[in-house]
């Protein structure tokens, strides 16, 4: 299934990495893309070495063209469950559309919004304690500040599994989270293990024993970070994480293996063993992602 574009955020050159659309800001010198990978649209490098006077005409430039490109993304409007009344609610945010739950449409012709579930501050204190360590709630004004949407996503029968996605920096926190909206009790559950919850989901991959979960960090820097691949057992709960070096925008099978989209290429799983490609080329690693810090 497609996957809804990254939550929005109210801070100049957030990334985006889903399926075919992404704009995602180069950390160096200031420097700005914004790539289509499906029809190739660049604007060029230009925008860091300019002077000051004329780097902000061109930044209004820049921010117009990636809400255009964001806004026209193609929301994911799958239905599911019963007669296909069930399917995800995409409402605006800053930058593109979110989905901030799912709706019924019901017999009358209108609809019933069940709205995802949005962690607590005692969830955050329990779940990341290193996290409130470094960023106390003072910091913030004694306010726990979140806005968690679901992300990316795969219909399974009667059930939408998700991924959670937020921004995690400048005042906003959230909680790493995972489960599924079962359209016939018209309820989610939800599972946030230790291991997901300092992360949002960049991936999902359902099977009928597992879970796979590509996790990322995307903070202050405005950009997003490795969490690591996560391996949920469905039956047990019992959790796995493989610590790697790329964020994973795409969890596929390919036929003993598990395939990994990347920024820089893919990746194989092969029971414990990874082999990634830039191209067809073998890689030891994969290049860290650009950061201005």
């Amino acid at each position: 299934m497609s996957c809804s574009p990254r939550i929005g955020h109210p801070t100049f050159g957030v990334e985006w990495s889903r399926q075919n659309q992404r704009c995602k800001r180069e950390n160096y010198r200031d420097t700005m893309q914004v790539v289509d990978d499906a029809h190739g649209y660049r604007l060029p490098r230009w925008f860091g070495v300019l002077p000051d006077n004329q780097r902000s005409m061109k930044a209004y430039v820049i921010f117009a063209v990636t809400a255009v490109m964001l806004a026209a993304a193609e929301p994911d409007l799958a239905r599911f469950g019963a007669k296909g009344a069930f399917q995800l609610e995409y409402s605006g945010a800053s930058y593109a559309r979110s989905s901030h739950g799912v709706t019924e449409r019901l017999a009358d012709g209108t609809s019933k919004l069940y709205p995802l579930p949005q962690s607590s501050f005692a969830m955050y204190a329990r779940l990341r304690p290193a996290d409130l360590a470094l960023n106390p709630l003072s910091a913030t004004g004694e306010r726990y500040t979140r806005e968690e949407t679901i992300g990316p996503h795969q219909i399974e029968g009667e059930k939408l599994w998700f991924g959670n996605t937020f921004y995690d920096g400048e005042g906003y926190r959230g909680v790493g989270a995972f489960g599924y909206f079962d359209s016939v009790a018209r309820r989610y559950r939800i599972f946030s293990p230790p291991q997901v919850a300092p992360y949002e989901v960049s991936a999902i991959l359902v099977e009928p024993a597992t879970v796979w979960l590509g996790l990322d960090h995307f903070g202050e820097d405005i950009s997003t970070f490795p969490g690591g691949l996560v391996k949920w057992d469905r039956a047990t709960h019992a959790v796995r994480r493989y610590p790697i070096e790329f964020v994973v925008s795409k969890i596929v099978r390919h036929g003993e293996s598990l395939r990994l989209t990347t920024r820089s290429g893919y990746a194989l799983l092969n029971g414990d063993k990874f082999q990634r490609f830039e191209g067809n080329k073998p890689v030891a690693q994969f290049p860290p992602p650009p950061s201005k810090y």
